[in-house]
């Protein structure tokens, strides 16, 4: 097994470095690389036949063998290739990926295809072709696939003029079938070991329940001398304005809070709001262009240094802000958008000279501080909007969301509370235990309180997220950091009372994962979600996947306090602790993995295609799975080596998350 692991391990990395066919050939679809697959089937089968009793255990076993069956029958008989089609052709042949062709059992016709896209924007929502086969018409797009005779067709890519579609093919009768037997045993054998009285998860349980161990400084942003800008009442009028950014109409004020995010690091300086900033760079340029932006030294002068140059000049000039719409100019969209700077198509003098010069006599009035006229002007800029471009306008209620999102979506203050105090609480709580003494039930419930706090504050972003963007907050770094935060305090507010300990470690791990967000979200956009993520395994996926990373960070930092504590008992009841949590944590895990498996192969025909976050995920499971057979290991008997191990282990999954993301890419780095 554990060659197994390297062999993975090594194979993403020469993934990264000679390619993805070289990898394949090389490892993953290597004589060798399948026979050591085949030896760990065979030897731990024979070993779990003379050695376990409980038939739920054996199950759990038999289904993993099972799956592997399935995946050597995909990898033995299974075909992959492609049909690439212009409107109106027919064919019954598909090419293999070895660029040989075979014939279809049918005639397969693309009689359209088009494009869909979100209301009023040009971002793609699906791609829908419609195409007829053996005189039945079919819809082939993102998420629903043709199944025919055995084929499996999938919308893969389409012609740029629109006028013709790519479909990825397989052809694998029996690989699919016996694997997804495979998961369907693995999901009843989970379900039935947390029944299973004798289980070792149960006698742990039992004994760590039965046991009597009980387990800021804010940054102030000051000037003498800021630079001006207008009145916030004023800026806020302008950032209630509608603009067409990211592809999708949103507040003026999402695109300026974004932007001084990008400038300075900050959704807020010296004490202006984000309208504010943005409204200093329109009309007092001059004072701003010595506002220092946030640069790490090798920056200055760079890239970076001039892209952020660039955002302030396009922000001064208004070429960022394409908030004047005009009707029937785009045959791809009922209303396009531009700014004031922008070529525009032929218009009626009145049109042309208002988006034209608004911006200049907002200056003027600016200059004068003529403020009512200003505002007068940003209204009749508003009822333009209103009455061109309604039917694509954002509801009153979604702008009113978003506009609060945007204020309160910065965790800064939450997550130095939750990492200061959880550093606190963590080494309370380890030199109680290494005493033998109890927690105060009124610092328990204290703590609770401020928990039961973050757990609302983080309900009401997600929930503000997802109803402004219209899906999940489950992709993306933002979203998943939070939704982990979030986890962490369910994990506080269920647990604390069983196992006091979690409130420190609940605390530390929420903290942390907001840092994350803060950082990688600088600028947390709101976008549409792509189309091959709108599946409602989606949600299941990625909830599975981040409740068993939260977990995994929980033990991790259990181990950390189970150390502190030297090799007495306390230590011990950690270690028991840490498995009770372990259980749940690898199978939800491995639910996840098979889930987001039968997901591939609805989107892309393949329900395992050893993407580096595949591969990583898969890592993972086999590392944390050592930990959990203590009765076959004797290390893992021994406290202090188990609690070693869990920290060690805890780097995979930060590889499995960030590595894959930020280094070794693929198809899952966007998430």
């Amino acid at each position: 097994m554990v060659a197994v692991i390297l062999a993975m391990m090594a194979a993403t990395v020469l993934e990264k470095t000679k390619g993805t066919e070289f990898a394949a050939s090389n490892i993953y679809h290597s004589p060798i690389f399948i026979a050591i697959w085949v030896v760990v089937a065979l030897c731990g089968g024979a070993y779990l036949l003379s050695k376990v009793k409980s038939w739920r255990i054996l199950l759990l076993h038999i289904s993993f063998v099972v799956i592997l069956c399935g995946a050597l029958v995909t990898h033995l008989f299974g075909k992959n290739g492609f049909v690439h089609l212009r409107e109106g052709e027919t064919t019954s042949e598909w090419t293999l990926i070895d660029d040989s062709v075979k014939g279809l059992p049918f005639n397969i016709t693309l009689t359209s295809f088009e494009v869909l896209r979100y209301p009023g924007s040009k971002a793609p929502s699906d791609y829908r072709s419609t195409v007829d086969v053996g005189g039945e018409s079919r819809v082939i797009s993102m998420n629903n696939i043709l199944k025919k005779g055995g084929y499996r067709f999938y919308q893969a890519d389409y012609d740029k003029d629109f006028g013709g579609s790519t479909f990825a093919v397989t052809y694998d009768p029996f690989g699919v079938g016996i694997t997804y037997t495979g998961y369907i045993l693995l999901l009843l054998s989970m379900i039935l070991f947390f029944t299973d009285g004798s289980s070792n998860f149960r006698r742990t349980f039992r004994k760590v329940t039965g046991t009597a161990a009980a387990l800021l400084l804010f940054p102030a942003l000051s000037s003498a001398a800021n630079p001006p800008t207008v009145p916030a009442d004023v800026a806020d009028e302008l950032g209630r304005l509608y603009v067409y950014y990211n592809d999708r109409v949103c507040p003026l004020q999402t695109q300026m809070r974004d932007y001084c995010l990008k400038a300075y690091g900050k959704s807020s300086l010296y004490g202006y709001t984000p309208e504010q900033v943005a409204c200093g760079w329109m009309f007092y340029y001059d004072w701003w262009t010595d506002t220092p932006f946030k640069l790490k030294k090798k920056d200055v002068g760079g890239p970076a240094q001039r892209e952020k140059e660039r955002i302030r000049m396009d922000g001064a000039t208004g070429r960022a802000y394409r908030i004047f719409p005009l009707a029937g100019v785009d045959s791809t969209q009922a209303v396009s958008w531009f700014s004031c700077q922008d070529i525009l198509p032929p218009l009626d003098d009145g049109t042309w000279l208002f988006i034209r010069k608004s911006f200049n006599l907002l200056r003027q009035e600016v200059q004068k501080e003529n403020w009512d006229e200003v505002k007068r002007i940003v209204g009749k800029i508003r009822l333009y909007q209103e009455k061109t471009a309604l039917q694509v306008l954002p509801s009153q209620t979604k702008v009113k969301a978003e506009r609060l999102y945007n204020r309160i979506s910065r965790p800064m203050v939450p997550f130095m509370v939750c990492i200061t105090l959880g550093i606190i609480l963590f080494v309370v709580f380890a030199l109680r235990l290494s005493k033998g003494k109890k927690q105060p039930l009124w610092e328990g419930i204290g703590v609770a309180a401020l928990s039961a706090l973050l757990f609302a504050y983080l309900t009401l972003v997600l929930a503000l997220r997802w109803y402004v963007s219209g899906h999940a907050p489950f992709a993306g770094s933002y979203s998943v950091m939070m939704l982990m935060a979030w986890l962490s305090c369910i994990a506080v507010l269920i647990l604390w009372k069983k196992f006091p300990f979690v409130q420190p470690l609940g605390l530390i791990l929420a903290g942390f994962t907001m840092l994350v967000a803060s950082l990688s979200g600088a600028n947390p956009q709101i976008t549409h979600l792509i189309p091959v993520l709108q599946s409602p395994l989606l949600s299941v996926h990625v909830l599975s996947m981040m409740v068993s990373y939260t977990l995994f960070g929980l033990v991790a930092l259990n181990g950390i306090m189970g150390l502190s504590l030297g090799r007495g008992e306390a230590s011990g009841r950690l270690m028991d602790v840490s498995l009770v949590i372990l259980y749940p944590a690898v199978f939800l895990l491995t639910f996840g993995t098979f889930l987001g498996a039968v997901w591939a192969n609805i989107s892309w025909g393949s329900y395992w295609s050893w993407d580096p976050k595949e591969t990583w995920a898969l890592i993972t499971l086999l590392i944390y799975a050592f930990a959990l057979h203590g009765n076959s290991l004797k290390a893992f008997r021994n406290p202090r080596f188990f609690h070693i191990f869990c920290i060690v282990a805890f780097i995979s999954v930060l590889v499995t998350y960030f590595g894959v993301n930020l280094i070794l890419g693929g198809m899952h780095s966007y998430s």
